[in-house]
């Protein structure tokens, strides 16, 4: 989506989104999308974090209207015009409003929404994410227990809103687990939401009730599935399919808004439209994205599953299918939306 000359458009991400990464790296937006890092946690002050050269300059970057730190091709805001993107006119008046309108790069608060990428520990090995089973050494596990003590002393007192996590499985990490277990609400006095990403095989009745503190607070949720049947989930993902949908069971009962996420790619592109009904069948949303090469495959491999692709011999049929999903409701195709756009992958 490029800036209309008559519409100033703006993100937000920039201005309140703080990803904090294993090596401690921060990152004002998801890396795939917005690649720069803002500094270190393990290493900088905050505010050399989030007020620092680089936060400035991608700031500027979307008040000048430019966006020319971002991938337009994989950002499914840019390409959709979807939230945190908006029109600066359709803004409340406030402080907000006036930092945008008066093109500030320094900002008066701290960070908004945490994304806390800081443990990639995970009880499946997903090829689209990983090589293999990962889970923290003391080391590492130490280095995410600092991280979090440094998000609850001086990151807590401003958040908005937690997401937990961008990678690795809020279940199956000691960091999150102890964190969501521990939650003291009076340490997140302006919280209003946690987000929960997770594959779903570890949120049974047993762990959300060992998480009763937060459970107010938990508004929404992602479950990775990538998969309609037991062969997919099997070779996409490795867990035990019939386990996953006795806890979605679970989940749906939840006043929890579920969406239900699938990366396609060419061995369960097919499945789409049985994934709409299967979410639809638990009264979640769905979310398609594109296949994104983390360093998990060699470049061959990647193209052999990449069918977003326009090279992929399976690309128009891909296409026909994605065109059928993408009207049905509670249906969001994200950076797919490019290629029926024509814009390639």
């Amino acid at each position: 989506m490029k800036p209309d000359k008559q519409e100033r458009i703006v993100c937000y991400n920039p201005f309140e989104w703080f990803e904090i990464h294993p090596n401690g790296q921060v990152f004002a937006c998801c890396p795939a999308w917005l690649k720069r890092p803002l500094g270190n946690l393990l290493t900088d002050e905050l505010g050399d974090i989030w007020n620092g050269t680089t936060a400035r300059e991608l700031r500027h970057s979307i008040h000048d209207g430019s966006f020319r730190h971002c991938n337009r091709r994989r950002c499914p805001h840019l390409i959709n015009g979807t939230a945190p993107l908006a029109k600066l006119s359709e803004l409340e008046k406030g402080v907000s409003r006036d930092i945008f309108e008066t093109k500030q790069t320094r900002l008066p608060w701290g960070p908004k929404k945490l994304n806390l990428c800081y443990d990639r520990s995970c009880n499946l090995a997903c090829s689209s994410c990983r090589s293999g089973v990962y889970v923290a050494s003391e080391e590492e596990r130490r280095q995410a227990e600092y991280l979090s003590n440094r998000v609850q002393r001086e990151l807590a007192p401003q958040a908005r809103q937690l997401i937990i996590s961008g990678t690795g499985d809020p279940f199956a990490s000691r960091a999150y687990r102890r964190l969501l277990e521990e939650f003291v609400p009076r340490d997140y006095p302006q919280l209003e939401s946690i987000h929960l990403h997770s594959n779903g095989l570890l949120w049974d009745p047993a762990a959300w009730q060992s998480m009763q503190a937060v459970q107010p607070f938990v508004r929404t949720a992602e479950i990775s599935v990538d998969a309609a049947s037991v062969a997919t989930y099997s070779a996409n993902r490795g867990g035990d399919f019939e386990r996953l949908l006795e806890n979605l069971t679970f989940l749906a009962s939840l006043p929890i808004a579920i969406t239900l996420s699938f990366v396609v790619q060419q061995n369960n592109y097919h499945e789409m439209d049985h994934f709409v009904s299967l979410a639809q069948g638990f009264g979640c949303s769905v979310y398609f994205s594109q296949l994104v090469n983390w360093g998990t495959f060699r470049k061959q491999e990647f193209r052999r599953r990449a069918v977003h692709l326009p090279e992929h011999p399976e690309h128009l049929a891909f296409c026909n299918l994605l065109g059928e999903v993408a009207g049905q409701k509670q249906v969001d195709i994200g950076n797919l939306q490019s290629v029926l756009n024509g814009q390639g992958g």
